[in-house]
């Protein structure tokens, strides 16, 4: 069977599967947080996240407290360790997009993704679609 994937795609989503569960992680701290303070916005609607909550005050005393907690279990260290990966991991892709890509356009591509992050995002999008069984070597 044939893979469709190279190691720099793998790597790349794994690195966003990380980053996406440390995300959650950091979600569900903070809906428990809401959850356990019974934090409830003026028009009667339940914050998802910390962001949500309406009330000046409350939203202050609320992200700092989550913050401290984020950050006493290393979750904060840890999220900011996989955004480096990421980031690494999204160069990578995008350096072997270029690598495979006509001569012609190859410098307007590099130029696109180093100062426009619309191109950068769908450079990485292309590139993470690619089935590599079919590039030649």
């Amino acid at each position: 069977m044939k893979r469709t994937a190279n190691k720099v795609q793998r790597e790349y989503m794994a690195a966003k599967a990380l980053v996406q569960t440390l995300e959650e992680r950091e979600a569900q701290i903070e809906q428990a947080y809401i959850s356990a303070h019974g934090i409830v916005n003026p028009d009667g609607t339940n914050p998802e996240r910390i962001y949500c909550i309406m009330d000046e005050a409350i939203f202050d005393k609320a992200n700092e407290e989550t913050a401290a907690e984020i950050a006493a279990c290393d979750l904060e260290a840890e999220h900011n360790a996989a955004n480096a990966a990421l980031k690494a991991a999204e160069d990578r892709l995008i350096e072997y997009g270029l690598s495979i890509s006509p001569a012609g356009i190859r410098s307007t591509l590099a130029k696109g993704a180093k100062d426009n992050y619309t191109i950068r995002k769908k450079l990485i999008d292309l590139v993470l679609r690619l089935d590599v069984s079919t590039v030649p070597r």
